[in-house]
């Protein structure tokens, strides 16, 4: 599992699934009356760890939340705000985990060890880096979006301090899925044949289709 064309229509299709998550639970939660960030948040977790662990690519996790957030310009009406807070999952996360992983192989450097994906490392990072994009997201909307909704500072502060710990707590069961997930595509695409490849590439392009789609549905 090591091509480059392999390694971008494998970033294609989890961007797309985040994205599309996006696009439907956010419309379900929104129905419902549950606050939706902390549940999108984690639905981006998963996909970014299952992504950034299969393929350690540092910029990979940032390309994906840039995928992701185009999806959010085929709801309507568009919401910056909702497009810069899948911009920054995506920047802040790769930040973390390249810093994550640089740290890990440096050690693993000094004592002469060779080191593969942990499982432990995303499960420990995701809870600091969701609750951070949370404190990080509300005052980049505040100061540098002046967006007025964020300038209450009951809102802000019930962001931050009340979906904020939810988030992180929802992103740790998400990160361990997307580790669990990873290994489960490691060992699989190892026994892959031709025609589970094409269903592979088939399913990268369908998800894009996909989106486009649910987005008309949700919209008229």
């Amino acid at each position: 599992m090591n091509s480059k064309r392999l390694i971008v229509l494998s970033l294609v299709l989890f961007a797309s699934l985040w994205g599309l998550a996006e696009l439907g639970l956010g419309e379900l939660t929104l129905a419902a009356g549950i606050p939706r960030a902390p549940i999108l948040t984690a639905a981006g977790v998963f996909f970014l760890v299952l992504a950034r662990r299969t393929w350690r690519i540092p910029g990979s996790t940032f390309a994906m939340g840039a995928m992701a957030a185009v999806y959010k310009l085929l709801q309507h009406p568009v919401w910056g705000c909702k497009i810069a807070a899948v911009l920054m999952v995506g920047a802040v996360f790769d930040i973390g985990f390249s810093l994550y992983e640089m740290r890990r192989a440096d050690m693993a450097a000094k004592r002469g060890l060779a080191h593969g994906p942990s499982v432990l490392g995303p499960v420990v990072l995701a809870p600091i880096l969701t609750f951070a994009v949370f404190v990080l997201f509300s005052y980049f909307a505040r100061d540098v979006l002046h967006n007025p909704f964020w300038a209450i500072p009951s809102r802000m502060n019930e962001y931050m301090f009340v979906q904020g710990p939810i988030a992180a707590a929802l992103s740790v069961p998400a990160a361990l899925a997307g580790a669990k997930a990873s290994d489960a595509l490691v060992r699989s695409a190892a026994a892959w044949n031709d025609a589970t490849w094409r269903a592979y590439r088939l399913a990268a392009i369908g998800s894009s289709i996909a989106g486009v789609a649910t987005a008309i549905v949700f919209k008229y």
